[in-house]
């Protein structure tokens, strides 16, 4: 499967930071699918989890996201769909579930908001939010939205259309920080 999804991605060119300012890309808002390459740490009270990820999300709602150890080796593979979610395991222990939420748990040790994330990600709202905050020039700096509150702690650039780099999801004692090594739009 991994496979697959690197050759699905070979087709969308990665950008690296001092490409991003020079690029045009579609709008924020009229961006339907990506694929990210980024690291991950999830942390409720003593328990901190980290990993890299390789997450393609589709615009039909699908994702996959691979989960990779700080040293390498792949952990797992989350894929979700309209249709339920999967989890296989290194050790192709295959777990199925109504949501993606219920089976991030078992990687991460608490539920991740993927329902609401690849708005989120993309410095955009969901839904309506409860807050929010943006900064000169129209970005997102804070968001609250479906219990959870999103902070973006930087972009790419300086420029209203770069994308977020880092940015924490905290709800509760749950905190989940993302840093979005390099972006690929898929169009």
């Amino acid at each position: 499967m991994s496979a697959m999804v690197c050759a699905q991605l070979v087709g969308c060119a990665a950008l690296s930071r001092d490409q991003t300012s020079s690029i045009a890309r579609p709008a924020r808002e009229s961006i339907r699918a990506f694929a990210i390459d980024g690291r991950i740490s999830v942390t409720r009270a003593n328990e901190r989890v980290q990993a890299s990820i390789v997450w393609q999300h589709s615009a039909g709602a699908s994702d996959a996201i691979d989960v990779f150890s700080p040293v390498g080796g792949q952990m797992a593979r989350l894929s979700s769909s309209p249709d339920g979610a999967q989890l296989v395991t290194a050790e192709r222990e295959r777990v199925v579930a109504p949501t993606a939420e219920a089976l991030s748990a078992r990687l991460f040790g608490s539920p991740l908001p993927l329902t609401g994330m690849p708005d989120w990600v993309l410095g955009r709202a969901a839904g309506q939010p409860v807050s929010a905050q943006r900064d000169a020039v129209g970005r997102f700096e804070y968001l609250a939205e479906a219990g959870w509150v999103i902070r973006y702690l930087e972009y790419e650039n300086g420029d209203a259309a770069a994308l977020p780099r880092t940015m924490d999801f905290e709800r509760g004692d749950l905190r989940v920080r993302l840093r979005v090594d390099a972006w690929r739009i898929v169009e």
